[in-house]
């Protein structure tokens, strides 16, 4: 009896290690610095990979850049043309970002430089399109296959959203 009782907790406990990892769960970890930190630009993270594992189909594609709404944000996947994923967009709101950026610092990404940008964003309601600057901070991690930054915009026009690039340079 006690044997039988032993194997079923055995069970129990396998099933529950190697228990199904859900599309979302998969979308959420991949946006965690250990991720995207090894993945980014790695051969088998193509757009094709992307869409059967995280479960998801392009809201828009530009050229080689793919939109995907992951639940909590849209993030824009730019491809080679080999369909490898080589670089990530993501905009994030206030705490979002703030947790956003802070996962990576406690991950090893420092800041390398700040500076400023100019953003031209169009509007279909506006004949012309917004001008305006963005404080910009760029963060690297050294990792074995180059390093990879994470550059976040913010600007005082919209205060509470982030841009936030992540990619790799073979340096």
């Amino acid at each position: 009896m006690k044997k039988i009782a032993i194997f079923l907790v055995a069970i129990l406990f396998s099933m529950t290690i190697f228990a199904q990892v859900t599309p979302k769960e998969k979308r959420a970890a991949f946006l965690t610095p250990p991720y995207y930190t090894n993945w980014i630009g790695a051969d088998f993270l193509t757009i094709s990979t992307v869409e059967a594992e995280f479960d998801v189909t392009p809201a828009q594609i530009v050229g080689l850049t793919f939109f995907y709404d992951f639940g909590d944000c849209f993030v824009g996947m730019e491809a080679n043309e080999q369909s490898v994923v080589i670089q990530l967009a993501i905009r994030l709101f206030s705490a979002q970002a703030t947790g956003f950026i802070q996962n990576a610092i406690d991950y090893g990404y420092e800041i390398v430089d700040i500076g400023e940008n100019v953003n031209i964003r169009l509007n279909n309601k506006e004949v012309f399109p917004e001008v305006y600057e963005s404080d910009v901070k760029i963060y690297r991690k050294v990792t074995e296959n180059g390093k990879v930054y994470l550059e976040v915009a913010n600007n005082s026009k919209n205060i509470n959203e982030y841009e936030i690039v992540i990619y790799r340079a073979m340096e």
